[in-house]
């Protein structure tokens, strides 16, 4: 706990540092993270001779002469990448785990969505997790809602989709105990009927998950189902626009701090109410932007893992490095290509609930690569998914159904029609370039989000 809040304070102490410090950090850690991954990781080592790149061009090499890797480079060279990877076994016993919280040997392991494509695995070191649970400390303060030593311990309520692996999943759980806060997690996979009873008997003074979620517990609180007054509401995962900043703020008359992460860095950078845009934090990561305007990172904190130059499919919009605003990091305007809507359905008993598109991070049918939701009326929709070659198709199907099945069950939806259409491809959205994970014809939904 010392270590945590003293590595708080330090990250603390960079909003107050000049541009220049920032950037002159920043670039020296990135050169210094290549460096150690060449030396340590035979991947990149091979990787970079194979371009023409050797020991000694690293002092002087620019960011941009060190070729890219993406999530299929990374999956292709998982053991290749990490210095001291896990053991094969131990990464296939934690993803066989049904539990919340993903370790493999002395790492932790979270995977990516796999809607756009497989799964793809990565790890953390412990020390990695806590610097970035450093982090919420500088997240914290700001705002009209200071946190004080009567707000401890932290009450968090926590709504977003939970199972082994996620990056969401494993901040939240070892950062909330790292800080003593008391949790109460809401399983999007439960039925939504049961989320009021248990809010009410739970205060929490922090409110976090997917802004879609979160919209969910706001319309609660205006019908009078609950009645929650959190300081701080904290969501990721999705975009969060303008509207939604102001709507929650207004239900519930807290700090609303956007933050953005993924599986590949756990801590990307943060927006809130009181300044516009997002900051990328320099300190955590090395970002660039490529000609399509996607966001290549550098994360400088896992050495368990270094992912260097890695492109992410993110297309961010204003991305300068010129001092904007009051902080002095890296500013972009939004990102694009990340919102996915929810698919709602109508019950027998005239009740909505809701599908989130983020359950297909779960699905997981070997042969099929990729999968996407249409949904196509109130009580109906059909899943797409693109099988490998020479892959059964009706097995393919079958085990596809039945895993749908199992989530429908959960969440007490099992009336609702669903298809299994296998295709040679998906279309990609013409803006982003990024496969939708839900489309949508013709459909009903609720008034007020259920």
């Amino acid at each position: 706990m010392v270590n945590l809040v003293y590595r708080g304070i330090l990250l603390l102490s960079h909003n107050r540092w000049p541009r220049e410090r920032v950037i002159q950090q920043s670039e020296a850690r990135f050169r210094k993270m290549v460096t150690y991954a060449y030396s340590n990781s035979p991947f990149y080592r091979e990787y970079y001779q194979s371009h023409g790149i050797t020991e000694k061009d690293l002092s002087y090499v620019t960011p941009g002469d060190i070729p890219p890797i993406d999530k299929e480079r990374v999956r292709s060279n998982f053991y290749g990448i990490a210095p001291d990877p896990p053991k094969p076994n131990e990464v296939e016993q934690a993803l066989q785990e049904k539990g919340l919280l993903s370790r493999a040997g002395k790492y932790f392991l979270v995977h990516s969505s796999g809607s756009t494509g497989e799964p793809t695995n990565f790890i953390y070191s412990e020390s990695a997790i806590t610097t970035v649970e450093a982090n919420f400390i500088r997240l914290s303060l700001g705002g009209e809602n200071a946190i004080t030593l009567n707000d401890f311990p932290i009450r968090t309520l926590y709504v977003a989709s939970v199972g082994s692996g996620y990056a969401s999943t494993a901040l939240a759980l070892k950062g909330l105990g790292e800080y003593r806060s008391k949790s109460l997690i809401l399983n999007i996979q439960e039925p939504m009927q049961n989320w009021a009873e248990r809010i009410r008997s739970f205060k929490p003074n922090y409110l976090a998950g997917y802004p879609s979620c979160v919209r969910i517990i706001a319309h609660l609180q205006e019908k009078g189902s609950i009645s929650i007054h959190p300081k701080k509401v904290i969501t990721g995962g999705e975009p969060l626009t303008s509207e939604d900043k102001v709507y929650l703020r207004s239900v519930f008359g807290a700090d609303v701090i956007d933050y953005y992460a993924c599986s590949e860095s756990l801590l990307l950078g943060v927006g809130t109410q009181w300044y516009e845009g997002i900051y990328l934090f320099d300190d955590m990561n090395y970002v660039e932007v490529d000609k399509h305007g996607r966001l290549i990172i550098t994360p400088l904190y896992n050495h368990a893992f270094p992912l260097i130059r890695y492109r992410l499919n993110d297309v961010v919009l204003g991305f300068t490095r010129d001092k904007t605003g009051p902080l002095p990091y890296t500013h972009i305007d939004r990102i694009v290509g990340r919102s996915e809507e929810m698919m709602w359905f109508k019950k027998p008993d005239g009740r909505w609930d809701f599908l989130h598109p983020l359950f297909l991070d779960d699905l997981n049918v070997p042969g099929i690569k990729q999968y996407q939701f249409v949904q196509t009326g109130d009580a109906s929709f059909i899943l797409r998914a693109v099988p490998r070659p020479g892959a059964p198709s009706e097995v393919l199907k079958k085990e596809a159904q039945a895993q749908v099945y199992s989530y429908l069950t959960k969440k007490k939806l099992e009336q609702i029609r669903f298809g299994i259409e296998l295709v040679d491809r998906l279309e990609p959205d013409r803006i982003t370039g990024k496969v939708k994970l839900v489309e949508k014809l013709d459909t009903a939904r609720p008034a007020n989000g259920g």
